[in-house]
């Protein structure tokens, strides 16, 4: 306690001190201590000049206190100012042994005897009341805030305090940075002060401009705290007798005022200490106290404390003039929603109740779940002003009667309208209140300059559309065109996907991009030219900027102008329209034909696992049935308010201030339903976070079928997330090109062409015949020339050049078939390469139309007559005969090295090109003139051209395929340095097979892909077994892997055929291929190592190393050499 406390009362003190004195005794000795020394000067010459006649006053230093009572017989009192417990006590002691009176003003009392007196009220005394208040209201909890002495022994009594937070302040700093960055994030609204009065109205005041004493919450002031507190509101415990009490001065006054009362009529020293020893009880003077409760600026008394108990006897009035006593819970933090069920007028929004159950939820997880405000309530105020269509007189009485309602922030409505409105409304009520809205999308609201107390958690029509070009650029595309309806929302869509095309390297084509507003079905044909320029560029991608009946005007539109299925993909603006298409009336066909698939984007609900929770927690909350459309947004947008709050109280700001918390909630960032939600600087959008890709399918059977292409994450080192490839208008996965097949790809309109049955069965026809012929003359020339045995292969060769061509084969046979089999593209496009380039389908590569693929054919049936000519030579051996002649030589030459390639591995190109010439199964008519060659559109089958290739194709098979089957093991039988020989039956076999493959693949394959996978499958199961039973080469090692490559085609296969019917990923089928190979090849290692010896090897050549030394040491060291040498080096050095 500082010194100048005792400045102040000190005169009166001494009045009483002097009628104590002349009852019987004549002088007083006042102690003090160098804490109280600077005191004492002031108020000792005030006493004397009071006093001098009556009283011998005296004063001295507690260290000679001794010496002065040797010196001062007389001596009736001690008045103790030493304020020291530690010198309190000694002067307790010294009392007690001299029969001294020894008054003192102190918190607590140093000894216990009968001549030591407490004039003032004990901190023990007042904590007893304080908890017997506290027990009466049931307060349990709450903040206490006291001064460094206080503090002890307020952390060690009673129960209740373990759960009130109890913190110390001396300065106004200490207060201010309590209230700020402690108080406040504790969230409670019970307050308890044991201060002096500097600081408690300190506080006091921090607390009122923190906006922490409403309604709901209460303070109770502890003696000294009270002093000159006008608090509205408040509780105070005072000594009962000094209610009225403004100072620690008047309270001293008072006490010794009373004192003097009681002592008024003594006789004598020993009669004073009776009195003094029956009004204070076991030398306690106060033991019973006053609760007052100060309002409208009068302290009154409402109650009395005694022996642990309270009794009222007057109404309380708390803080926000409630009468409602204040209950020890969490503190309320109120926020608004605008979700009523009806717009003005009384139009019903079923559906509002139903998203705003989103809200429900996340107010009730922040007061369960704990993650945030884990020290408040937050609670929900609804609002049913309108929420899609704004009325402004009906909305501005609406809110204006519940204004204080709105509470920290409030949820916008539905619409962009009804939240403009909204912001309208609050300027006119003079509120000031961050808004958060779930639904809106209007641009406009993105300008945080003209909407300063505003955001929103759902994209803005920038935010949404403007991710289109990513989403093409992600989908491999590069270019696309856009037509949009002359309203705001098409204007603005445009000019936002027209910026973001051209920062994506997105081409947008076409340069009419508008129609009409108000258009119907048959005024829409006179706005022709934007659709029939889309068609002339060729391009594929279309973005239709249309409400639903516009848009499906539009597709009716495309197909009359001889747009047809797969020609463009349509991507569209509004979200209805991807099931629209298929209402029934006449048009449905067309709006079928063009619009499957048809492609919508949608802001992504229930994002990761914390959007499945969410999800399960709604479902179950509401009697499992399915969340609103817009329940996920709501949601988040609650929870943005809940963690700006708690972000705002983590760094001790007020959160009742909507600067603050505004600049929190853009601040903020959480992961909630939709994802991660964060406000972008300078604007009152979100960032994007995943935007849902939709594409549907038809079926007569089931109707639309909407799924879900992936997600679209713009920010996401993963851009887009494929869970569904979509299903392109071929009934493959395969994506079509930037530009569709139009007229100018072929010479008539895409809608002419159709399936030619007769010309299909002609192929068919001429196909069977073909591998008919193809299987007897191959088993005539088995039977009649190559019905014999080839010698296994024993001992150790040297490999040649021709064993080599021979392991080769192996390999490209694999491709080939590959090829040859169902279509492995829609799974892995690298493979399917490969195979189309060992069989020379250069379709895939190159264009082969106007007369491309002639020049493919005219070089195979130049290759044909070439190996007939090989096969000549060979037969009648002219390079031996006519050795001396350089042609028939080089011709000698070819056949050895060039017979292996035309004959064998060059066997399935050659026939599946010939046989294409006669593939012509479309038509834009119904007679054989009007088909044409499936691989050149420009060729019309059956006339001039056609024939003359039909006629030399047809010659090309019946020479190329009888020489092939008889000069196969006829080449292998002249070649002296080949040591790996086929079966002679085993090719004649795979002849057959591979000209059934061919067959298949020109026919079967382009009327079922399913039954061509299957039977493709079994024919090379049948060549498996065969080659288990007969074997194909008379070496172990090649025949074991010529059997392995065998399976690993019919493995992929088997799953290219079940991947035509499930196309929802290709990246199983792809990793089920290489662990599939993976597995072949190891096993196919193992059984080598152990069951197949390596018959061939590759002779040594020189030691090139030893050489080099060897040249340039002369041979010095040839003894050292000869040891690290072989045998054919050493040869050699020898010679040298």
């Amino acid at each position: 306690m500082p010194a100048i406390f005792f400045a102040q009362p000190i005169f009166k003190i001494f009045q009483f001190l002097v009628i104590f004195a002349i009852s019987g005794s004549s002088e007083i000795l006042i102690v003090y201590s160098n804490f109280t020394k600077s005191a004492l000067p002031g108020f000792m010459a005030d006493i004397r000049s009071s006093y001098k006649d009556m009283i011998d006053i005296f004063y001295c230093d507690i260290f000679f206190l001794d010496y002065e009572l040797s010196q001062h017989s007389s001596l009736s009192a001690l008045f103790d100012i030493t304020n020291s417990i530690s010198y309190q006590f000694e002067i307790c002691k010294i009392s007690e042994a001299n029969s001294l009176a020894h008054f003192l003003v102190s918190d607590r009392l140093p000894c216990q005897n009968k001549w030591t007196f407490l004039l003032s009220s004990s901190q023990k005394d007042l904590n007893e009341a304080f908890i017997t208040v506290l027990s009466y209201f049931n307060w349990t909890d709450g903040v206490a805030i006291s001064d460094v002495e206080k503090h002890s022994s307020l952390s060690m009594d009673s129960k209740y305090f373990s759960r009130i937070n109890i913190f110390t302040a001396e300065s106004h700093t200490q207060v201010e940075d309590l209230v700020e960055r402690k108080i406040m994030g504790l969230g409670s609204s019970l307050f308890y002060l044991f201060l002096d009065k500097e600081i408690s109205i300190e506080f006091q005041k921090s607390l009122i401009t923190s906006k922490l004493l409403v309604a709901g919450a209460g303070i109770l002031l502890i003696q000294d705290s009270s002093y000159d507190s006008n608090l509205e509101g408040s509780l105070a415990i005072v000594d009962k007798g000094k209610e009225h009490i403004n100072s620690k001065s008047n309270y001293l006054l008072a006490t010794f005022s009373e004192m003097i009362k009681i002592l008024g009529n003594i006789s004598s020293s020993e009669d004073a200490l009776k009195l003094i020893s029956k009004a204070c009880l076991n030398s306690y003077c106060v033991t019973e106290f006053s609760l007052i409760n100060i309002h409208k600026g009068q302290r009154k008394i409402v109650g009395s404390i005694k022996s642990s108990k309270l009794i009222l006897n007057a109404s309380i009035i708390f803080p926000g003039n409630s009468t409602e006593i204040p209950k020890s819970s969490k503190k309320i933090l109120y926020f608004s929603a605008s979700n009523g069920p009806t717009d003005p007028g009384g139009n019903p929004q079923p559906s509002c109740p139903i998203n705003a159950r989103g809200i429900t939820l996340a107010v009730k997880n922040v007061n369960t779940i704990g993650d945030i405000l884990q020290n408040f309530y937050l609670k929900l105020n609804d609002f049913d002003c309108g929420v899609g269509i704004y009325n402004p007189a009906f909305c501005l009485a609406c809110f204006g009667k519940d204004i204080s309602k709105l509470g920290l922030a409030h949820v916008g409505g539905l619409t962009s309208g009804m939240a403009l409105g909204e912001i309208e409304t609050f300027k006119k009520l003079n509120v000031t209140i961050p808004m958060v809205s779930a639904t809106n999308t209007d641009t406009v609201l993105s300008n945080s300059t003209f909407f300063p107390f505003y955001s929103r958690v759902s994209l803005s029509n920038y935010g949404y559309y403007a991710q289109i070009p990513l989403l093409l650029k992600a989908m491999g595309w590069n270019s696309m065109a856009i037509i949009y309806q002359n309203i705001s929302n098409g204007i603005s869509v445009n000019h936002y996907v027209s910026q973001t095309a051209a920062k994506q390297n997105i081409k947008i084509l076409n340069s009419q991009r508008v129609i009409p507003a108000s258009t119907n079905r048959e005024q829409l044909r006179n706005w022709t030219k934007p659709f029939q320029e889309v068609i002339d560029l060729h391009v594929r991608f279309v973005f239709l900027v249309l409400n639903a009946p516009l848009c499906n005007y539009a597709l009716e539109l495309f197909y009359d102008l001889g747009i047809r299925k797969g020609d463009i993909f349509i991507f569209s603006f509004y979200s209805d329209q991807i099931n629209s298409i298929a209402n029934d009336d006449d048009y449905r066909y067309k709006r079928l034909e063009i619009g499957i698939p048809l492609m919508i984007a949608l802001p992504t609900n229930f994002v990761g696992n914390k959007g499945k929770q969410i999800y399960d927690e709604l479902y179950t909350e509401y009697n499992k049935t399915e969340p609103g459309p817009y329940s996920c947004p709501y949601y988040d947008a609650a929870y943005l308010i809940g963690n700006a709050l708690e972000w705002t109280i983590s760094k001790g700001a007020d959160y009742s201030d909507p600067v603050i918390l505004q600049k929190s909630i853009r601040d903020i960032k959480f992961i909630g339903c939709t994802g991660t939600v964060y406000i972008q600087k300078g604007s009152n959008d979100r960032l994007p976070s995943s935007i849902t890709v939709q594409a549907n399918s038809y079926s007569p059977e089931t109707g639309i079928t909407v799924y879900t292409v992936g997600y679209l994450r713009p920010y996401s080192s993963t851009v887009l997330t494929i869970i569904h490839p979509i299903i392109y208008s071929d009934g493959t996965i395969n994506k079509p090109t930037d530009f569709r097949v139009t007229r100018t790809d072929c010479p008539f309109d895409n809608k002419l062409k159709r399936v030619f049955p007769k010309g299909r069965a002609l192929v068919f026809g001429i196909c069977f015949f073909v591998a008919l012929v193809t299987a007897i003359a191959t088993f005539i020339i088995w039977r009649k020339w190559w019905n014999i045995k080839v010698d296994e292969l024993m001992k150790r060769q040297e490999i040649s050049i021709q064993d080599f061509i021979v392991g080769l084969s192996i390999g490209i046979e694999f491709f080939q078939l590959i090829a040859m089999g169902p279509d492995i593209r829609p799974i892995n496009s690298f493979i399917a390469d490969i195979g189309d380039l060992t069989s020379l389908d250069l379709g895939t590569f190159v264009k082969l139309q106007n007369g491309v693929f002639w020049w493919l054919l005219t070089v195979v049936i130049s290759l044909c007559a070439l190996w007939i000519l090989l096969c000549f030579e060979v037969l009648y051996q002219l390079d031996e005969k006519y050795g001396n002649i350089w042609f028939f030589k080089f011709s000698g030459f070819l056949a050895d090295n060039l017979m292996p390639i035309l004959g064998n591995l060059c066997f399935i190109p050659f026939v599946s090109t010939l046989l294409d010439v006669f593939v012509c199964d479309e038509s834009i008519g119904n007679n054989f003139t009007e088909s044409y060659l499936a691989n050149d559109c420009y060729q019309f089958c059956w006339q001039s051209t056609h024939i003359v290739y039909v006629v030399l194709s047809s010659f090309a098979l019946i020479c190329y395929e009888p020489f092939a089957v008889f000069c196969r093991p006829l080449w292998q039988e002249l070649q002296s340095n080949l040591h790996v020989k086929s079966i002679p039956l085993y090719l004649m076999t795979k002849t057959i097979i591979q000209v059934i493959l061919v067959v298949m693949n020109k026919t079967l394959k382009r009327g079922s892909k399913l039954a061509h996978g299957f039977a493709f499958t079994a024919v090379i199961i049948f060549k498996v077994c065969f080659i288990w039973k007969f074997k194909a080469y008379n070496y172990g090692r090649f025949n074991w892997w010529q059997l392995l490559s065998l399976i690993g085609v019919a493995w992929i296969a088997f799953l290219a055929t079940f991947g035509s019917l499930y196309t929802n990923s290709n990246f199983p089928y792809t990793a089920l291929i290489v662990c599939g190979w993976i597995l072949i090849t190891s096993v196919g290692l193992f059984v080598q190592r152990k069951k197949f010896p390596s018959l061939l090897f590759r002779k040594k050549g020189k030691d090139t190393s030893t050489l080099f030394r060897f040249a340039f040491t002369f041979g010095k060291n040839s003894r050292v050499l000869k040891s690290k040498i072989t045998p054919q080096t050493l040869d050699w050095i020898k010679n040298y």
